[in-house]
């Protein structure tokens, strides 16, 4: 015999019929046939939808427990409230002398996944067509969902111009997790372009073509329709509105009715209803104010109403802003004047007073905390030189005594207090104000014994180890409010979603002591059923399954959980990375966790063309009158052209171009990031092809190819480790002593190099505190494969010190040194280096006593050959073995929040040979260049979003002095220097020249 009971949207109904079966009927009740009766077996149809452990928590019957009717009720309600079934039913069937039950169920279906198919063209994009489907990741789905859906999406693609585009969706079901994923599949045709608007409304004062001009719905002299975009649309109505705003209409109202498609003609006309309202006109009486100030300070223009709140605020903002300029009695109130000829005027009349300097803030009492440390916390600001008149207002002061009381009692002073007198005609002075800060600091409420309760499955030690409020701690209710929220932060990271927390102090015996309690609920521990994996296509599945450390029977963390989303955004190889709990709401311990992917298109193309203006060391082939270079204008282009996760692996080919009459550049680079999958570990693989003339004396080439691996130690400290292999060569030497085979040919350098760095800086941009410190060492040898053999040591450190809360010293000091050893045969050791190897030196970023790349070393004429002939000097740069330069920055504010000044000292030089390397402040003679150069300045930085730009004027003081020549390099190469000096010809005679006093740049980011 066989009896099925079933439930359905809450009905009971027979089953078996459903199934094909003809069930038989009973007269006695159901559970007469089998109450008491031993249950042989409990199945399931279809078997797997819940965890095994899940099924055991809410369904009660077990085999070998003996038949119950409420037993059943019990089951389905408990399966019901896991959120999983959208029907269930009970079959049983007897077995012998026993029941067999089967649960006969209908799983719901959850959303894995959503992509869009087809050619899209921009807008919409992708993500926004599957954002339009309010399809959310892991929620249940019902058929019902597919058609709001696809009237979203057409609703979106509509807004955008696109009425013709249909949309056709495909269900794809996989029976792991349940999930389904939707794909629909657009096809948009052609775009509609806008007609001439309808205008309803008002008057709308306007005439018809000034409002088309300011919508930008045609293009203006063709007067040919823009095509429809939804940005483009709200873009119109918004900068239509802007007009009637220019002439201070501003409460103006342009609002979009409706865009009527005229399918025939593909045009949109769009229906605007227009109220322009009167003109307002905001003036101030009795107190000169801009119209600047009362658009910053009058809330009325940004809200685009006239309510008197708006205008009572206006007066709140003005009377702070006078009071931060000095006038510390003003009096500000305001009248609306009842409306006259399309015109509403309000008027604030502004009675300043006399204008006050802040001279001086005095703070008393503070015992606890320094001045400095209150100082920092405070918005009042004595005068000082870029503030005349100092910071203050009654509003400042009320907010610095908040901030003060803060301050005490975040660390335990509940009864302190603190209030603020201020003093007029200070020091005698009748336009002097002082401000006194009384501080009451009253005793330290401190923490006598803090209590866990509740804490049953998570160890209480390490809690206790991270209390703010400890034994022995001071006591403040904001300590209270940052332990419950590290406490819950565990609990949400071991898998307590539900997981609560009450905190509660009383008074101990000890007077302004304190016991503090804090009682856990738990909630129920939700546990990783499995992570599932979806939207890949390219993307190798190993990659992924290396970042997501989260296994199955690992505590559900939700911390987890977008700490690995973020972690596979940086793999740089998605456009988005969905993930979710697939049935947060059901009511089961152990859930999927899902991750949806889009991955990012492969192949990334930027072009981009600049310019530079400055003293160039571009080499002359006409004249050489100008060693130390000559101002010019060189533009450039640039292009660089990536495929990203190539072969599916996360990896990088990269190939760059730089074209400009001072460089020419390309390279080839493919990267491996986590290389032997070590988060911060990168190898990278390289050729470049250089050709650069940025130095006056030559041009250099470099075919160089290399791999580096570059490696995270840790938060500030860093690893470079590269071996490169090179070709270098000059040409365009133009220096009768360089014209040696030795210096002409080119030379293979074999060259292992490591670098360290270590920053502490709290914005690498523009840095207030901390410290830069980096270490490279480079060796070449002929067992690299070199045909030269030299070492290479550079070392920089940069600190920065705030001095007080605006005003930063930073300082830098580098030190370089190029080592030779086993020069080739009748070269001088410490000219051995090939000249593209040396230091060089000069300019905005190294030393701003010289041009770019003129420190250093000169051609003074002298053979560089052993037993090579002298030469006619030039004063071309050489380049040097050493380097040394020190950069000190004084950085203040200059004018406003966003200028910076900049007092600056540099100092150092290039220098022939480590040994050579000499503090010295003069020049000894014309062939003498060993010694240091000194240049002061000062500089503006203007704050931009990407990093100041900066603009310095530098005076050399010692600038060094040499010869050189003053005509072309055929001349040069006719001038014999063995000949008396009477013989030659006037143009081999030397002149006298000097690398200047002033020097002058303009770059982006600070110097260091």
């Amino acid at each position: 015999m066989r009896i099925c009971w079933a439930v359905f949207a809450g009905t009971v109904f027979s089953w078996a019929v459903s199934m094909g079966q003809s069930p038989t009927l009973f007269s006695l009740p159901v559970e007469q046939q089998f109450e008491g009766k031993r249950i042989a077996a409990v199945e399931y149809s279809p078997a797997g939808t819940l965890d095994a452990a899940d099924i055991a928590r809410v369904q009660p019957i077990k085999t070998g427990d003996l038949f119950n009717p409420d037993d059943v009720a019990k089951a389905i309600d408990g399966l019901f409230s896991t959120g999983s079934f959208e029907d269930i039913a009970v079959a049983a069937e007897t077995a012998g002398n026993q029941v067999k039950l089967r649960f006969v169920t209908k799983a719901v279906w959850f959303v894995g996944g959503v992509t869009v198919e087809g050619k899209v063209a921009v807008p919409p994009n992708r993500g926004q067509i599957a954002n339009a489907s309010q399809l959310t990741l892991g929620a249940p789905f019902r058929e019902d969902d597919i058609k709001a859906a696809v009237d979203s999406i057409k609703a979106l693609m509509s807004a955008n111009g696109l009425y013709e585009a249909s949309v056709t969706p495909e269900i794809n079901r996989e029976n792991t997790a349940q999930q389904v994923f939707l794909s629909f599949q657009i096809e948009e045709g052609k775009r509609a372009k806008y007609e001439q608007p309808v205008i309803t409304g008002e008057a709308p004062i306007l005439s018809n073509s000034t409002i088309l001009r300011a919508t930008g719905w045609r293009i203006p002299v063709i007067n040919w329709w823009r095509q429809v975009t939804d940005a483009r649309t709200q873009k119109g109505v918004h900068a239509l509105r802007g007009k009637y705003e220019a002439q201070d209409r501003l409460t103006a109202q342009v609002d979009l009715k409706s865009m009527d498609y005229d399918a025939a003609a593909r045009r949109a006309r769009p229906s605007l209803d227009i109220r322009p309202g009167p003109k307002i006109e905001i003036k101030a009486v009795e107190a000169k104010v801009s119209k600047k100030i009362l658009k910053r300070y009058v809330p009325v223009y940004e809200e685009k109403a006239l309510y008197t709140d708006l205008l009572v605020e206006g007066k709140r903002n003005l009377q702070d802003y006078f009071q931060s300029q000095g006038y510390y009695d003003v009096v500000v109130d305001f009248r609306e004047l009842p409306p006259s000829q399309d015109k509403q005027i309000v008027e604030y009349a502004i009675s300043r007073g006399s204008r006050y300097r802040l001279a001086g803030i005095v703070i008393n009492g503070n015992k606890y905390f320094t001045e400095s440390v209150i100082r920092e916390r405070m918005f009042m600001t004595p005068a000082a030189f870029n503030l005349r008149h100092g910071r203050y207002s009654e509003a400042f002061r009320v907010k610095d005594e908040g901030s003060i009381k803060e301050l005490y009692q975040s660390n335990g002073f509940q009864d302190v207090k603190v209030a603020s007198t201020v003093d007029r005609n200070y020091q005698g002075k009748a336009e002097q104000v002082r401000v006194t800060i009384n501080i009451s600091e009253g005793p330290q409420w401190i923490v006598d014994s803090v209590t866990l309760n509740g804490f049953d499955r998570l160890s209480k030690t390490e809690f206790q180890q991270s209390l703010a409020s400890g034994p022995g701690q001071p006591f403040a209710e904001v300590n209270l409010a940052r332990d419950r929220s590290t406490i819950l932060t565990s609990y949400f990271s071991h898998g307590f979603p539900s997981a609560t927390m009450k905190a509660e102090w009383s008074a101990s015996s000890t007077p302004q002591h304190v016991n503090v309690v804090y009682t856990v609920q738990e909630g129920q521990q939700q546990f990783v059923r499995d992570v599932v994996v979806s939207g890949l296509r390219t993307t190798r599945n190993g990659l992924v399954n290396k970042a997501i450390t989260m296994k199955a029977g690992d505590p559900l963390s939700l911390v987890h959980e977008t700490e690995i989303q973020k972690h596979l955004y940086d793999l740089g190889i998605f456009a988005r990375v969905d993930t979710a709990i697939e049935n947060p709401e059901g009511d089961t311990e152990h859930k999927y966790v899902l991750y949806n992917f889009e991955e990012a298109n492969r192949y990334n193309l930027s072009i981009g063309l600049g310019a530079q203006v400055g003293r160039f060391g571009t080499p002359s082939t006409t004249s050489l009158s100008s060693p130390g270079g000559q101002t010019g204008f060189s533009p450039e282009a640039s292009i660089d052209l990536s495929r990203l996760n190539f072969l599916g692996l996360g990896h990088a080919v990269t190939l760059r171009g730089l074209y400009s009459t001072i460089e020419k550049r390309a390279s080839l680079s493919y990267l491996q990031p986590r290389f032997m999958n070590v988060e911060g570990r990168n190898l990278t693989y390289s050729i470049l092809f250089d050709n650069t003339l940025n130095v006056r004396t030559f041009s250099s080439k470099r075919e160089k190819a290399s791999i580096q691996m570059s490696e995270r130690f840790s938060k500030s400290l860093t690893g470079l480790f590269r071996f490169a292999f090179r070709r270098v060569s000059v040409s365009d030497v133009i220096i009768p002593v360089l014209l040696v085979p030795e210096f002409l040919q080119p030379v293979r350098i074999g060259i292992l190099s490591a670098n360290l760095s270590r920053d502490t800086r709290d914005n690498s941009g523009d840095p207030h505190r901390g410290s830069l410190n980096t270490l490279d060492i480079g060796l070449s040898t002929k067992y690299f494969g070199s045909e030269r053999s030299f070492g290479r040591v550079l070392v920089r450190n940069a600190t920065y010190y705030r001095l007080t809360g605006k005003v930063v010293l930073a300082r830098q000091t580098q030190i370089g040194a190029i080592m030779p050893f086993s020069p080739p045969p009748g070269v001088p050791s410490d000219q051995s280096v090939p000249l593209p190897e040396r230091f060089f030196g000069g300019g905005p970023d190294s030393l701003r006593a010289f041009a770019y790349n003129q420190a250093g070393p000169r051609d003074t004429g002298m053979p560089l050959v052993l037993g090579g002939p002298a030469s006619q000097p030039t004063g071309f740069p050489l380049g040097g073995n050493a380097l040394f330069f020190n950069n000190v920055e004084l950085r203040f504010p200059f004018i406003g929040e966003n200028i910076q000044g900049v007092l600056f000292h540099d100092m150092g030089n290039v220098f022939s040979s480590f040994s050579n390397m000499s503090f010295r402040f003069n020049q000894r003679n014309t062939q003498d260049f060993d010694y240091s150069v000194h240049a002061v300045g000062f500089g503006v930085r203007y704050r931009t979003p990407v990093g100041p730009i900066r603009l310095d004027f530098a005076y050399s003081i010692n600038p060094p002095t040499y010869l050189g020549f003053g005509g072309t390099p055929e001349q040069l190469l006719s001038c014999n220097p063995s000949l008396p000096p009477s013989s030659l010809p006037s143009y081999c005679q030397s002149t006298r020249q000097t690398s200047g006093h002033f020097q002058f740049f303009f770059s982006i980011g600070q110097t260091f």
